[in-house]
């Protein structure tokens, strides 16, 4: 039997093994009393006193494609020599030590609020000469990309988020793709139930904006829905006695989807960019599309209103949204 990767990076799976020393700890709660009922109870008074238990978090991936130069942003090197460091000034931010951009001033006013990454680097498992499709699945996935780099072997983070946390929110997807998948973003060999809602419709589009698939058919009443739902259940009962177990969960979780979206007030209601205050979509920005002169030669679409978009598919309870920002492939200028 073929064996199936590992799940996450070598990091990963160290941080997350339950090994011995880990039962102990969990046993040494319990010896000094500290079961899982006090600590829902506890819980409890936190919450009645006013106090914010809830932990859940979500995470906005803008996913700039090719990558904005870091002397430019977050890191200017304003004391390297001159054809090293960044063309544009810097700015101080309220944590010492740390420069921006003369162009970053509201970045550079939150720095407490948010850190920078400095410990990314390349790694010789992931293989030489990476272009864009290689990069983004080391950066997706963890891992090297397979034969065809533009399509997943192993499961994106966005995917890994679905499959673990899907439960939890079940009126919401887990994990929304704007406004498509690009090479990386997909589920691998955790298989399509685990893949990303893709909006397919653009935000950064003049034309009003609306997700396919989440309006029911105009001549589809709430009854017919409910005929074939009950339909649907009663083949599903017929069939699960020749079909595999994991065949019918996939085929299972794929239906219920496709009768909940079109019925989920919840979700017609956090893709309805329409209904956000004009005052706020003309401070996230509207601007024209362009077609960039950087060498990859791609458009750069209105990025502020997929990115406002996102802001509301989180505050609904989605937990991974991935804006496609593209392109930034400016080395060849």
């Amino acid at each position: 039997m073929k064996r199936r990767p590992a799940l996450g990076c070598p990091a990963f799976r160290r941080l997350t093994q339950l090994n011995r020393r880990g039962l102990l700890k969990l046993g040494m709660l319990g010896a000094s009393g500290l079961s899982l009922g006090n600590l829902l109870a506890a819980e409890a008074q936190a919450a009645a006193a006013g106090a914010s238990t809830k932990t859940d978090r979500s995470v906005i991936i803008l996913w700039m494609r090719g990558g904005p130069s870091q002397l430019e942003t977050w890191d200017p090197k304003p004391n390297a020599p001159a054809e090293i460091r960044g063309e544009f000034g810097v700015i101080d931010t309220p944590v010492p030590g740390i420069l921006l951009s003369e162009h970053l001033p509201l970045s550079a006013a939150l720095m407490k609020k948010w850190s920078i990454l400095r410990s990314v680097h390349f790694r010789p498992e992931d293989g030489r000469n990476l272009g864009h499709s290689q990069g983004d699945q080391v950066c997706f996935t963890g891992y090297p990309p397979g034969p065809n780099a533009d399509v997943n072997v192993f499961p994106s983070c966005g995917s890994i988020v679905r499959r673990q946390l899907q439960e939890l929110t079940p009126q919401m997807p887990a994990y929304v793709m704007v406004p498509r998948n690009v090479p990386g973003t997909e589920s691998g060999y955790f298989g399509p139930s685990f893949a990303a809602l893709e909006t397919q419709a653009d935000p950064a589009s003049s034309s009003p904006f609306r997700v396919p698939n989440l309006a029911p058919q105009p001549d589809l009443s709430v009854d017919r829905l409910a005929e074939r739902r009950n339909l649907l259940a009663s083949i599903d009962r017929l069939g699960a006695r020749g079909i595999g177990d994991s065949q019918m969960r996939a085929g299972d979780a794929f239906h219920q989807r496709a009768l909940d979206l079109p019925t989920g007030g919840t979700v017609q209601r956090a893709f309805d960019l329409d209904s956000e205050p004009q005052a706020v979509r003309e401070r996230y920005g509207f601007y024209e599309s362009f077609k960039s002169r950087v060498r990859a030669g791609g458009d750069a679409p209105n990025w502020p209103q997929r990115m406002l978009l996102a802001r509301r598919l989180v505050e609904a309870g989605v937990r991974v949204v991935t804006v496609d920002c593209r392109w930034w492939d400016t080395h060849g200028d």
